[in-house]
């Protein structure tokens, strides 16, 4: 058994698996998917549903006329957003516990999460990606190896006399725990049965220039995490953020449409965030 299979067992009991979310988008996958029985399977969840709808009328969507029901929601956003709602409702209560061994408070895991998942997408479509909700997804659960790790990093912490101070976070889980958060995360979401174009980059978030497949998101969703990260969005309360352009580091990757439409893409991602990311869910 490898270290990360060990890190996971029993994990249902601290990441319940979200059933109907994953249920969701499966079946919002499937050619000609009926609305209906779309309708019917988010209506399963009574809290689901009312986070998505709460979403789908946030700024994320531009203020469009409100939107009263799931149907309103397939119909004017369509399938792809229902992906995207479901599994951000569906997420936001696992991200947003205190992770005490990487120094997160409360809530912060969340914002970090769903900034990187909100700025991938804007940066995605940018960039002509064809999958923009598998991107978000990736986005959004590239640290939930986090939420794994925290009491085991603990633990070594405690008996090692160390904690973690800053810098490199892969370095420290892996001399601490022999594994990382990220193939610990790739582990639990392939266990979810979820498509590889998601897992990609939730595993390799942290390389600029990963040797996969699925290159594009994977340098999407490491750009998105970077940049939320000089932004500082994980330790501050929305109306305090800022973003000064610079210079791009040199490891950073080049992604089209990018460098020259970043003041645009960075005043969209304000815009979205301030509001959408105080949004209260059951």
């Amino acid at each position: 058994m490898s270290n990360e299979e060990e890190f996971i067992k029993g994990i249902d009991k601290l990441i319940p698996r979200p059933d109907i979310a994953l249920e969701v988008m499966t079946l919002a996958n499937e050619a000609d998917c009926p609305i209906q029985s779309l309708s019917q399977k988010i209506k399963q969840d009574p809290s689901l549903l009312a986070n998505m709808l709460k979403m789908a009328n946030s700024a994320y969507f531009g203020h469009m006329q409100e939107i009263n029901s799931i149907t309103d929601i397939i119909v004017r956003l369509g399938v792809d957003t229902i992906k995207m709602l479901a599994i951000t409702s569906a997420s936001a209560g696992l991200l947003k516990s205190p992770q005490e061994a990487y120094n997160i408070e409360p809530g912060a895991l969340w914002r970090h999460s769903y900034a990187t998942a909100l700025l991938a997408s804007i940066i995605g479509r940018y960039g002509r990606c064809p999958s923009l909700s598998s991107l978000y997804t990736s986005a959004l659960l590239h640290d939930i190896g986090k939420i794994i790790l925290n009491r085991h990093l603990q633990t070594a912490c405690l008996n090692r006399g160390e904690e973690f101070k800053g810098g490199n976070i892969i370095q420290f889980e892996q001399t601490m725990l022999h594994t990382n958060h990220a193939r610990v995360a790739a582990l639990l979401l392939r266990r979810w049965q979820l498509p590889d174009d998601i897992i990609a980059p939730v595993a390799h978030h942290h390389e600029a220039t990963p040797k996969v497949d699925n290159t594009l998101n994977c340098q999407i969703v490491y750009l998105a995490n970077y940049l939320t990260e000089s932004i500082g969005i994980q330790a501050m309360e929305p109306d305090n953020y800022f973003y000064r352009l610079k210079e791009t580091d040199t490891d950073v990757p080049q992604i089209s449409y990018f460098n020259d439409n970043i003041e645009a893409i960075i005043t969209e991602f304000f815009e979205k965030f301030n509001e959408s990311s105080t949004l209260e869910f059951n």
